[in-house]
Formats: structure tokens, sequence, C-alpha cells
């Protein structure tokens, strides 16, 4: 598991006593000094704090192993944490915009009211603090749940800092001001609880991840050697985590156990670079592809007309002949430069073949290592039948060229 759900625990642990000092300590001071406003954010405060301890269990829970009745894991509870959460701040939001409007037409005496203002103001700090921990630490883990949580809190340093002002004005006898901040603060809080019911409804029904780490994960299978299409990409959010699938296409003659490779390929290097993927399945389905690049060795450039050579390695030319559904798009010709090699010609060949982005060798004779070098990237080797490059291409349109399984000569 790449993702580190304690990490989150640790923080919510850390925001929640946090939250029952802010409390408490609004709450004392509001009540001895009798800032109604106070004693509102004191309200607010518990409702972060209740957040917290709700975000605990959830993470605590989320990190439950899958078993036979959660085969996927227990990774939804975090959403379903989230939700309740977000159902709580839209209840607390409500309760504080009438208790708001019920303060529109009334001044309250305030006590000591810089003290109010200093607790207010120590309050805003801190929340914002505790805000950006929260949001790198969800963001660090990819969980929504300690992000809302973040969002909430930064709504709450926000709401401390009109509770300074309207503790402010209020000393000097300004009306409204009380009722006016109340509800201020709860419109924001509501906006919070509405956002984030609708990520955790949306998390709950398996929405899919954003389009960015869609685009990623698409870019990372087409990097693979040997896919060559894929179809049915299928991600889906559980708590934290990605789930994914797709199928890829290879090509026919690929052994199942080279099949197998590329699959773990694509899942490795999915979950090294997007950190919050749990799982990803790979089905793979050979398939005959209908564009192809040949190469055939020929005496000179002569187009489709090049006379065939027996020799691959110290071949004159090779000539490249690009293919669809059975049609010949272009062709061109390129000098062997391996030829008048004095060893290894064979493998310099097959090199320069591959450099050439063939995925089809047409030749007479192959060695055992140019054979190997050239399976090993996925290029399929046939064997010749033809006198001409024309012939050697439509007998190859017509299936009647015969797959190389084995070297024709044991040395290159």
């Amino acid at each position: 598991m790449s993702i580190d759900l304690k990490k989150g625990q640790k923080a919510v642990e850390k925001a929640g006593l946090i939250s029952f000092l802010l409390t408490a300590g609004k709450g004392i001071v509001g009540f001895l000094s009798g800032s109604v406003v106070l004693v509102a954010d004191a309200l607010h405060n518990l409702t972060d704090l209740t957040i917290d301890i709700a975000s605990w269990f959830g993470l605590k829970i989320a990190q439950r192993k899958p078993d036979e009745k959660f085969p996927y894991g227990y990774y939804k509870v975090e959403s379903l944490t989230t939700l309740f959460v977000s159902l709580f701040i839209l209840y607390a939001a409500c309760e504080l915009l009438i208790e708001g409007y019920s303060r529109l037409f009334i001044v309250s005496e305030i006590d000591v009211p810089f003290l109010a203002m200093l607790v207010a103001l120590i309050s805003s700090l801190v929340s914002i603090f505790i805000s950006k921990y929260l949001k790198n630490t969800g963001k660090s883990i990819n969980s929504e749940l300690l992000i809302v949580n973040s969002k909430e809190r930064f709504v709450d340093g926000i709401s401390s800092i009109f509770v300074f002002l309207a503790i402010f004005l209020n000393y000097y006898k300004i009306p409204c001001i009380e009722g006016i901040t109340s509800m201020i603060i709860s419109l924001l809080i509501l906006k919070v609880g509405i956002f984030s019911i609708k990520d955790s409804v949306f998390s709950l029904m398996d929405i899919s991840p954003s389009k960015e780490e869609e685009e990623k994960i698409k870019k990372i299978i087409k990097s693979v050697k040997g896919v060559d299409d894929f179809t049915d990409l299928k991600l889906r959010k559980s708590g934290p985590f990605i789930f994914g699938e797709v199928k890829i296409k290879v090509k026919r003659f690929i052994k199942v156990e080279r099949g197998h490779e590329i699959a773990d390929e694509i899942e490795n290097k999915i979950k090294e670079k997007i950190k919050q993927v749990n799982s990803f399945t790979v089905h793979v389905e050979p398939y005959k592809t209908s564009k192809h690049r040949i190469a055939i060795p020929i005496l000179k450039p002569l187009g489709l007309e090049s006379k065939v050579m027996e020799h691959f390695g110290r071949a004159n030319y090779f000539l490249f002949v690009d293919t669809i559904k059975n049609s010949i798009t272009k062709h061109y010709s390129k000098e062997n430069p391996c030829k008048k090699k004095e060893v290894r010609a064979g493998l310099e060949a097959a090199h320069f073949i591959i450099k050439e982005k063939a995925d089809v060798l047409i030749t007479k004779e192959i060695g055992e290592i140019s054979l190997h070098i050239l399976r090993d990237k996925l290029i399929d080797v046939y064997k010749t039948k033809g006198e001409t490059a024309k012939e050697v291409i439509d007998n190859f349109f017509e299936n009647k060229l015969v797959r190389l399984k084995e070297p024709t000569r044991e040395k290159n």
C-alpha cells in the first residue's frame, strides 16, 4: 500500500487536540465576556472537534485489510465518514445562520473585549496553520477526508477574523454586527458542507479520478513496449485510493509468459508514478494488427521490384514497406550500414531494423542471435517466398509466409 493512512490518522489526532483547546478557550472567554459571537465561534470549533473524532475513526477503519466480506478493502469508509462530516457541517451552518439572524437587532455588552479579541486573533492564526497542515497531509496521502477537514479549518480561520472585527465594532456600540458576522460565518460553512457532500457522494458512486490522472495512466500504457493498442480503460476512486483495469492488445505470436511480463510492467509503472493506485488489472488480448512496417533485405534499391537477397546481416540494402489493411502506403530503401562488418553483422543489422521501427522482417536466412534480439523487441520474422519485394509482400498479405520460430543458421 503506497498511501499511509496512519499518517492521516496522526494528523487528525493533532488537529483534534487543538480543536479541543480552541473550543475550551473560546467558550470560557466568550461566557465570561458575554460575547455571543465568540461563543458561536466556540461552537464552530466544537463542530471541528466532532469532525476530527469522526475522521479519526474513518481513517482507522479504512486501514483494515481486505477480507471475505470486503475483498476490495474498507477504503470507502473514508468516503462515508466524509459524507457524515459534511452533513454535520451543513447542520451546524444552518443552526448558526438562525442564531445570527436572531442577533441582528441586539447589541451585546462585552465585559473584557480586548481578551475576547486576542482569543479570536490567536484562533484565526492557529486555524489557518492547521488548515495548511491538514491540506498538505491530505494531498500527500490523497485523503478526501483530510482535504475537506482542511477547508473547514480555513473557513474557521476566516470566521475568527470576522469575530475579531465583530467584537471590536460591538465595543463601539455598532448595531447588527454580531448577527451579520454570525450569518457570514454560517454561509461560508454552508458552502464547504455542500461541496463536501457532492464530492463524497460522487466518490461513493465510483466516480472516475481527474482527467489529468487518466491521461497520465494512458501515457504510461502507451510507453510500454509490446502494447499495440488498448481499450476499456476504467478507473474508480475508493476512499483515498484508485482502482483500475484495462485491456491491452499484443501481437499474436507473443508467448503467454511475455504477455504477463508486459502486463506486470504496466501495473508496476502505474503504481510507481501514481502513488494512490492500489490495484490495476491488465487483461492481455492477442490480435493481428492491420498496420505494419516490413523490412526486406534486397540487392539493389529498385522499389517493389527490388530483388530479394539471401543474406540478412550482409544484405546490400533494406527495403522498408509501410502497410495498412493489406495495402501499401509507402516504401523506402536504406543502405545496410553493417554489410562490411567482419563479425556480428547480423546482430548489427537487427539493431538497424529496430532503429527503423519495423515490426516485421521477411528474410531467407537469419542467425540465432539476430532472431532472438528481434523477437525480444517484438518484431515478427517470416521466411521469404518470392523473388521480388512485391511478390514477398503479396505472399505476406495472403498469409503464405512461414513464421520463423528457429534460426535458419547457427551463426549470424
